[in-house]
């Protein structure tokens, strides 16, 4: 029988933030008690922010460049002291940077195990740094290098993450444990909910897709195989989330002449994607830098086929031409892939089936139990990174 775990995580991104690293500690964090371990957490706060019990928040100011985002100052003493008092088995920290850090320094100072989760490629989100922008990269990169190489585990949310970091000298022992989602929680969205919130007509096929609309996410290329696919057949993509590239991209769709046909519906509340997934006929991914792409998972646990770009972590997430189809970063080949889904009724309804039965193997449950496993491995042999 598994044991009751202490765990502390850390995280530079916590609710009310909205991210897919937020969703990712917050979701496990609650599967994790649910489970019969013990939890805390350690974050940003942020203003009108709840409080909840076990959640730690360290005074934080704005971010000059996201608004919407705080950084923490990692210096409260009553903070600190009570993560001795709680005295946890495992820290487990979500950045490599900041608070981050800080939780790797008290793992040193109070003798505890820490386990790094390498979430995303850091050096591709270094246009979002002020001033120096791209020039940041390598600094970023070789930050997030050091901190894997200082802890006593990494966790790697997909076989390209391990393959990264063992080719950029990281020694430190790596375990692939994807982070799970609530598959039930898609799976009982109302399919009509999306053609009456944006009048769409029965009958035309929708094409969904989510994420930040930023350039890291690759919108253009998206909108560009819309335009391509809209030749060959009458349809409505419908795109969830906003970012800096918005007003460009609703000036694309009008040079394609498919501003008619294209729905930006911006950032929806999560109660409402069950159901923006459970009206679509097929999910568009286009991103180039997402080391597991978990809408993906979200839209197969709704018996929604993804056509996503074959890079990173996603080749994890779809086997292909089973519960959806990989392309190439082009779109003309995002075209094509998602044609041969929707002017195939047959294979559409094949890969609907087998993506609602697959998304189990990314549930919560069976991530978390992995991530028990890695804690109590690590637990019982500290230092395994020197």
């Amino acid at each position: 029988m598994v044991k009751n775990v202490h765990i502390s995580m850390w995280t530079d991104s916590y609710y009310p933030y909205i991210s897919g690293v937020t969703r990712s500690v917050a979701t496990t964090r609650d599967t994790l008690k649910r489970m019969g371990h013990d939890v805390s957490v350690f974050c940003p706060s942020y203003p009108g922010a709840a409080h909840e019990e076990g959640v730690y928040r360290f005074q934080s100011i704005k971010a000059p460049t996201k608004p919407d985002y705080y950084v923490a100052i990692p210096a409260n003493p009553k903070h600190l002291i009570a993560l001795n008092e709680i005295s946890p088995e495992i820290i487990h920290i979500h950045s490599p940077f900041n608070l981050g850090k800080m939780g790797l320094r008290m793992g040193g100072l109070l003798g505890i195990p820490v386990v790094f989760t390498y979430h995303t490629m850091y050096n591709m989100y270094s246009h979002y740094i002020p001033i120096i922008g791209q020039m940041a990269s390598e600094l970023v990169e070789s930050g997030a290098f050091i901190t894997a190489k200082q802890v006593d585990a990494v966790i790697a949310p997909s076989t390209a993450i391990r393959d990264y970091l063992a080719e950029h000298n990281v020694r430190t022992r790596i375990f692939v444990i994807p982070t799970g989602i609530d598959t039930d929680r898609f799976r009982h969205g109302n399919p009509e909910y999306i053609r009456e919130a944006f009048n769409i007509p029965s009958q035309v096929p929708v094409l969904l897709s989510c994420g930040r609309l930023g350039q890291e996410k690759n919108p253009e290329t998206l909108v560009k195989a819309f335009a391509l696919i809209q030749k060959s057949i009458d349809c409505f993509l419908v795109m969830v989330g906003d970012g800096p590239m918005q007003e460009t991209l609703v000036k694309l769709a009008e040079d394609l002449g498919i501003s008619h046909r294209i729905i930006f519906a911006g950032k929806l509340p999560p109660n409402i994607m069950p159901h923006m997934y459970a009206g679509s006929d097929v999910f568009l991914f286009s991103s180039v830098t997402d080391t597991q792409g978990l809408v993906i998972v979200e839209a197969k646990s709704a018996g929604v086929p993804c056509v996503a770009v074959g890079a990173l972590g996603v080749k994890d997430m779809i086997e292909n031409s089973v519960d959806g189809l990989l392309c190439e970063n082009a779109p003309e080949d995002i075209a094509a892939k998602a044609l041969a889904l929707l002017e195939d009724p047959e294979l559409l309804s094949t890969m609907k089936s087998n993506a609602l039965a697959n998304a189990d193997k990314f549930s919560l449950r069976q991530s978390c139990a992995k991530l028990v496993e890695c804690y109590m491995e690590i637990a019982q042999t500290p230092n395994a990174a020197l």
